[in-house]
């Protein structure tokens, strides 16, 4: 039996974006808030990046906050999680 999936419309950088995954849809909408903030803070810091930069350098900025925290907990070192379950973009 599949999972529901929640669908939301979020805005990053001014473009509307459809996500749907299995997450709460305040933690998808809370997720895209802090991704919005990542990349206007990258974008403020050098306006000539193009979208598609900002949005590598703040993908590279969002593992390692993501590897830090999984090093602080033991539980996740070393694990492979399946994405098949992951939020997407639609």
């Amino acid at each position: 039996m599949e999972k529901q999936k929640n669908r939301v419309t979020v805005e990053i950088m001014g473009e509307e974006y459809t996500i749907k995954g299995s997450g709460l849809p305040r933690s998808m909408e809370q997720a895209a808030r802090h991704l919005d903030g990542l990349m206007r803070s990258l974008a403020e810091k050098d306006p000539s990046l193009s979208g598609y930069r900002l949005a590598i350098l703040a993908a590279i900025n969002l593992a390692e906050e993501l590897l830090k925290l999984k090093g602080g907990y033991p539980r996740y070192a070393g694990e492979e999680r399946e994405r098949d379950e992951e939020d997407e973009l639609v």
